[in-house]
């Protein structure tokens, strides 16, 4: 494991994704969830801690195939014990080979800590056959911030990426991706608890991005964009 994903491995951590319940999740997850929920069969999420998107998602719908990957070997242990009729995988989702696709690729408080995040988000739509729900940080940066030494979160001796994505770039990005029919953005300003960050980047907006695959047309993926000012 890199040593700036072994927070994910300290007691604290663990315990308190151990304990996270449905209203512990982002008003985007909530907001997009009950517009798809219908469409969705089953799920995978990235990132999955111990399982509890279970939880959110039962708010929605009773029966659902869910399948979870996460680094952690004790988040994977809690998982599997909270839900034993679920699969779980220990390892990292840049890495591994999934040969399936899914109605819904989910990953919660992810890319804001992973500096892959481009690479990650093509490996999700790539496993997705309708939806892809994620979360970023945005800021008032020219150039996506993905720089462990000037903007970092979590303990001294396990600091995490704290990624902050200029948003015409992260637009453009979101925008060339094949496939897509619909993107949905809904943001709002959370500053950043237990995060060191440059000084003038701005507020920063914690966005949920909600794609839709599908045919585009000529003019490429629509846009749906409800964000406060950068």
């Amino acid at each position: 494991m890199k040593h700036h994903y072994r927070r994910w491995e300290d007691d604290g951590a663990v315990r308190m994704f151990a304990n996270k319940g449905a209203d512990d999740f982002f008003a985007s997850e909530r907001r997009f969830l009950a517009d798809i929920h219908p469409d969705i069969d089953t799920v995978l999420d990235v990132g999955c801690a111990s399982g509890r998107f279970i939880e959110l998602l039962r708010s929605y719908r009773a029966q659902f195939g869910f399948t979870g990957i996460d680094l952690g070997a004790n988040n994977v242990a809690n998982a599997k014990r909270l839900y034993p009729d679920a699969r779980f995988i220990e390892g990292n989702a840049l890495d591994l080979d999934l040969d399936e696709t899914f109605d819904l690729v989910n990953a919660t408080g992810v890319m804001q800590h992973e500096p892959a995040f481009e690479a990650l988000i093509e490996r999700m739509i790539a496993w997705s056959r309708r939806y892809v729900l994620f979360d970023v940080k945005l800021g008032g940066v020219s150039e996506h911030l993905a720089d462990l030494e000037r903007a970092y979160s979590g303990s001294a001796d396990h600091p995490l990426y704290f990624v902050v994505l200029a948003w015409p770039l992260f637009r453009a990005f979101l925008k060339s991706q094949p496939g897509i029919k619909s993107i949905a953005v809904y943001g709002y300003e959370a500053p950043p608890r237990f995060a060191n960050l440059p000084d003038g980047i701005g507020p920063i907006i914690a966005a949920g991005v909600l794609i839709e695959k599908g045919d585009a047309g000529g003019n490429g993926p629509a846009f749906t964009i409800d964000l406060p000012s950068i």
